[in-house]
């Protein structure tokens, strides 16, 4: 299937050579290959702590996107008409709001789960995962002049609700994981445009 965006021109004051910025391309889709795996360890230990439902296999809530966190998933055509500037500027908005509801996750935690230790450092992990891919992004969109997207900040997460706040818990590490599958997919298009 033939990919919709096109290439982006290189900014003549640019002072990294293309092979540069593509062996930055490759570095960013690998660290996305290798979160994908523990984007879904998270989702699975988080899943497998928080009782019923939530360990049901009918389980299957729609997902809630939240401030900064958009849902990734878009139709085939829709993705394939994003250009590159906006699939960067989608990921970097995505991964550096995270952060920020990854950790409010992981304070709930320690209150509904305070004996999890391992969960609460896989979020911890996660979380510094996503700040390592928002700083590639932003390289990645520096060395291509590609200006960053309108701000739109995380919220914090408030409520006094366990089953509340499990779920928000849920929809955060759902939304985690489907955003680095998201991103895996749109680095890739670039390396075969910046290949090494």
């Amino acid at each position: 299937m033939e990919v919709l965006s096109v290439d982006l021109p290189m900014s003549s004051g640019c002072s990294r050579t293309q092979q540069e910025i593509a062996v930055e391309i490759e570095r960013t889709h690998n660290l996305a290959l290798s979160m994908q795996f523990s984007s879904g360890q998270l989702l699975s230990s988080y899943v497998h702590h928080q009782g019923m439902p939530f360990g049901d296999p009918d389980f299957n809530p729609p997902i809630q996107p939240f401030p900064g966190v958009p849902l990734p998933t878009l139709s085939t055509t829709d993705w394939l008409g994003l250009t590159d500037q906006e699939r960067l500027q989608q990921n970097a908005s995505a991964f550096s709001n995270l952060p920020v509801y990854l950790d409010s996750v992981k304070c709930q935690q320690m209150d509904l789960n305070p004996l999890e230790t391992e969960l609460h450092r896989q979020f911890e992990s996660s979380s510094l995962r996503c700040l390592g891919l928002e700083n590639n992004l932003k390289s990645i969109m520096s060395s291509l002049d590609i200006a960053p997207g309108p701000a739109v900040s995380a919220q914090p997460l408030e409520s006094d609700n366990s089953f509340l706040m499990k779920l928000t818990g849920y929809y955060i590490c759902h939304l985690f994981r489907d955003w680095v599958n998201r991103c895996e997919k749109d680095i890739a298009l670039l390396t075969k445009k910046y290949p090494v």
